[in-house]
């Protein structure tokens, strides 16, 4: 299976849908990277950057991207896509670009892929799954990753963000004090009764959104089931055969239409 982060997903449906023709793909959000990559001899998490994403954060959100990665159980990657040349058009200094990189691999120790477009970052995601081995029984799966020993009061802010977000998560602590009386919440009333006793707790300056009532709703409610795989076997027999060079293919021949 490849997990796909659920904002990587939304700004790129059309790598996910490629994707789907070769693997089983889930869609969730991730602590830390952009794919988990899930195969019957391990794991690997990647944080895919293009180029001029990849320059832009290096004064900043790259390095905290970094630490949650560094943080997973499992190989750690950093796919670089695009031409790094670029970053002499941008007169960032050739030297401290270089020595960033040499820096990411050798003191991190996080490699780095590089792949000139899209078409050979799918190629290299889906070969790195069958280089895993796919999974044929549905596995259990780290979605988020903590890089230290929590507190309490940390591990209660950091079981509620994955309902509704950190701002969200730290008011509703801030306003009924424990895990407990807010899963009580939700669980003993209805939505429209936990919107009314919501009305004054405020993110921001506004109300917690109705959609982020009933999402935190609907998953404190719903009764668990242990997943079954049949669904991976029936969309494998569907994909048909078609591999990487197929997708790969297919995706090339669209990016040069639209671009």
């Amino acid at each position: 299976m490849i997990v796909v982060d659920a904002n990587e997903a939304s700004e790129n449906s059309k790598m996910v849908e490629a994707l789907k023709k070769v693997v089983e793909v889930a869609v969730k959000p991730l602590e830390a990277g952009d794919y988990l990559i899930v195969g019957a001899s391990g794991q690997a998490l990647v944080e895919r950057k293009r180029i001029f994403d990849f320059l832009n954060s290096l004064k900043g959100r790259l390095w905290d991207q970094l630490t949650l990665l560094k943080s997973f159980e499992g190989e750690r990657l950093l796919i670089l896509e695009g031409y790094l040349g670029l970053y002499r058009k941008s007169k960032w200094n050739e030297a401290a670009i270089l020595g960033l990189i040499d820096r990411i691999v050798l003191e991190w120790g996080i490699p780095i892929i590089p792949t000139p477009d899209v078409k050979a970052t799918l190629t290299y995601l889906v070969w790195k799954h069958k280089r895993l081995g796919e999974e044929r029984e549905l596995r259990e799966y780290p979605l988020r990753v903590s890089g230290r020993e929590m507190t309490p009061q940390e591990q209660a802010l950091y079981t509620l963000e994955g309902l509704c977000g950190h701002k969200t998560a730290k008011a509703l602590l801030t306003n009924f004090k424990t895990l407990g009386d807010i899963m009580e919440l939700f669980h003993s009333h209805s939505v429209l009764e936990v919107e009314k006793m919501l009305k004054d707790v405020k993110v921001g300056g506004r109300r917690i959104p109705s959609n982020t009532i009933r999402r935190i709703h609907t998953v404190v409610n719903t009764v668990y089931t242990e997943p079954s795989s049949t669904k991976v076997e029936r969309e494998d027999a569907e994909a048909g055969g078609e591999g990487i060079e197929g997708v790969g293919a297919r995706m090339g021949a669209q990016e040069e239409r639209e671009g």
